[in-house]
């Protein structure tokens, strides 16, 4: 019995401790607009960039990250990894020139419901979850 109600807290602090990524910017934004929040885009390709695992990994795994971004952000997972076609592949190639021109990976781009940029990160040097999620903290207001 002991063991099933261990059990049962850890996969309860498990499931409120994870974060939903979002794929959709056009899907993300809907739901931003409902919780009035503002959208975090998080450009990877997680396949090929050890930076860009070390940042999902080390920051937005971290649980200072997840309360905050549960409470504050909806989150936009844009990972390239793989190409796309048609209709896809023409909404990745409009939401890289809108936000990210340079092509830089990772690169994370905080807007508002509007699309209006309100923070472009420096590319991720290691830091510490704390002194990423400042950042972000500050830009949000």
């Amino acid at each position: 019995m002991k063991t099933s109600l261990a059990t049962a807290f850890f996969l309860l602090s498990m499931f409120a401790q994870a974060q939903q990524w979002h794929f959709d910017l056009a899907d993300a934004t809907k739901v931003a607009s409902s919780e009035k929040k503002n959208l975090l885009l998080f450009f990877s390709v997680a396949d090929a960039c050890d930076a860009c695992r070390r940042l999902d990994n080390s920051v937005f795994k971290s649980p200072e990250f997840i309360t905050y971004a549960n409470a504050n952000l909806v989150l936009v997972k844009l990972d390239f990894q793989k190409p796309e076609s048609g209709a896809q592949a023409a909404e990745n190639l409009r939401i890289v020139e809108k936000y990210n021109k340079d092509g830089f990976f990772p690169w994370v781009v905080l807007i508002d419901g509007n699309g209006r940029v309100l923070l472009k990160a420096d590319l991720y040097e290691e830091q510490s979850p704390a002194e990423y999620l400042r950042k972000i903290k500050d830009a949000n207001g």
